[in-house]
């Protein structure tokens, strides 16, 4: 009967304590998507990013930038507080197996999660900034209708190896995405070619006939 008592008092304890985490949690992470929010508009980030392809997509989804951001950092907050909180509990109660399955998910996947959003965002706007120093050449050039649909071809390009490579670096295997993609990037190279091609045909024509 003590010993039931002992079990049923370690349970309790266990659960108080999950619970205080996952409360503690929910108000530190509402905090930090109203700082990162308020943050983001203050200093002048949500307006840099709107110039940028990521930052106008974020834009039409109906979120302002800092929003965005706001809800990924206290979503992971959120997450990551709940499966510690987990953890905790589980190791109150003697489950070490389960503790340690636990950590590993938070090592793995949210940590992974983390890595890859921050390459995919560092790397987005370096394309987009790559692509943009592009455009401003062809306008100075007026070449800027022959560079368009290039441009758009790099910048698909240039993602799509940004987002293998964030994916793979947070630890997700990228072999059967790669698979797919290979036909899809070799597809939009002949089209580009063919684009380019017909291009260059039609202007040499028009100059012919001048």
């Amino acid at each position: 009967m003590n010993l039931t008592l002992e079990i049923l008092v370690e349970y309790l304890i266990a659960t108080a304590i999950l619970i205080g985490i996952v409360i503690v949690t929910y108000v530190v992470g509402r905090i930090v998507r109203y700082f990162v929010t308020y943050m983001a508009g203050k200093t002048g980030f949500s307006d840099w990013m709107a110039k940028f392809h990521l930052g106008k997509a974020i834009l039409r989804s109906g979120m302002t930038i800092g929003e965005f951001f706001g809800k990924v950092s206290m979503w992971l907050i959120l997450i990551t507080g709940a499966l510690f909180g987990l953890a905790t509990w589980f190791a109150l109660v003697n489950y070490a197996y389960a503790t340690t399955l636990i950590l590993n998910i938070v090592d793995t996947y949210v940590y992974g999660f983390v890595k890859t959003f921050i390459i995919i965002v560092v790397g987005f706007l370096l394309t987009d900034a790559f692509i943009g120093y592009v455009y401003k050449g062809g306008e100075s050039g007026g070449q800027l209708e022959f560079l368009t649909p290039v441009g758009e071809y790099l910048r698909l390009l240039f993602y799509l190896a940004v987002l293998i490579f964030a994916l793979d670096v947070g630890g997700l295997s990228v072999k059967t995405l790669t698979m797919i993609l290979i036909p899809v990037v070799w597809g939009l190279t002949i089209i580009m070619i063919i684009l380019i091609a017909g291009k260059i045909a039609v202007e040499v024509l028009e100059r012919a006939r001048k």
